[in-house]
């Protein structure tokens, strides 16, 4: 999670025509993890045009994300990570609007700014797409800070087994030298608060699909993170917050997404009653 910078329009249409975005086979061809769908809420997916087609997906370096026109803010930001070529010590960028799609449905700052005001969440990480040719990392890095890319946190998102979940993919991959793909977003709820004009979200999920060591087969694990105590009229110091493991067909239950097959490859299919409370990353179950 990264603290506000001035939101700034830097780029035209046409510089985003190289952009590779998220690739459904990047863990192998008999491996295929497909951007999640829609199926609830559809009429509130983003469309823009390239090419004289209405398309949904934006595509940054490494990551595509899908944009709600009524929240505005993504869906989702899904990611493909080589730990065979990842770099580290990219520097950041500043915040700025995608101009592929209108300002309007882009948060700029209602809701941002020193506290109680939030920060602007990264949904993909600044650290996750910076792979391959030093210019492609760089170029990745910076588009992570664009705003369709983040939802309101609090500040800060006091959430350490989060935050280790995120280190603990990305640092296996780099030393397994392995693929892995995330794909994060917030959980919308007709519940969610309103605050500075805007609903905000109050919890978010994350699934991780990668190859199994052992089984050489294709397995992913969802979490889900809440900031709900942000949310209390009761003033004292907030705890961590905690981090669930929860399977992928209640993460497709609660968000009204569909994530293709990978329902059927999680360690905790079947489940849906089961929240595992995660004290340390030791505690995911992956089989």
């Amino acid at each position: 999670m990264e603290n506000i910078q001035s939101a700034q329009l830097e780029m035209l249409p046409d510089d985003f025509n190289d952009r590779d975005g998220f690739i459904a086979e990047f863990l192998g061809e008999d491996f295929k993890v497909s951007l999640p769908t829609v199926e609830r809420d559809k009429d509130q997916v983003l469309l823009f045009e390239l090419d004289g087609k209405e398309i949904s997906e934006l595509k940054y370096r490494h990551f595509s994300v899908v944009m709600n026109s009524e929240r505005r803010m993504c869906f989702f930001s899904a990611c493909n990570i080589d730990g065979l070529t990842s770099i580290r010590g990219v520097q950041r960028s500043s915040w700025k609007t995608d101009p592929r799609i209108d300002q309007k449905l882009q948060i700029i700052k209602e809701c941002y700014g020193d506290p109680p005001k939030f920060s602007r969440g990264h949904m993909t990480r600044k650290e996750d797409p910076i792979w391959g040719t030093l210019p492609l990392a760089q170029q990745a890095g910076a588009d992570t800070f664009h705003v369709t890319n983040a939802t309101p946190q609090m500040q800060p998102f006091n959430a350490p087994v989060w935050l280790e979940l995120e280190n603990y993919a990305l640092e296996n991959a780099r030393q397994d030298q392995m693929r892995i793909s995330v794909i994060t977003g917030p959980v919308f709820s007709s519940d969610d608060p309103e605050k500075y004009g805007l609903k905000i979200p109050v919890d978010f999920f994350k699934i991780i699909a990668f190859i199994h060591d052992e089984t050489k087969m294709l397995t992913a694990t969802g979490y889900t993170i809440s900031q709900q105590d942000y949310f209390s009229p009761q003033e004292f110091i907030y705890g961590p917050l905690k981090t669930y493991q929860v399977s992928i067909s209640t993460i497709e239950e609660r968000t009204g997404l569909k994530f293709g097959n990978l329902s059927s490859v999680d360690p905790i299919k079947g489940q849906q009653l089961i929240n595992l409370a995660l004290g340390s990353v030791q505690d995911i179950r992956f089989i």
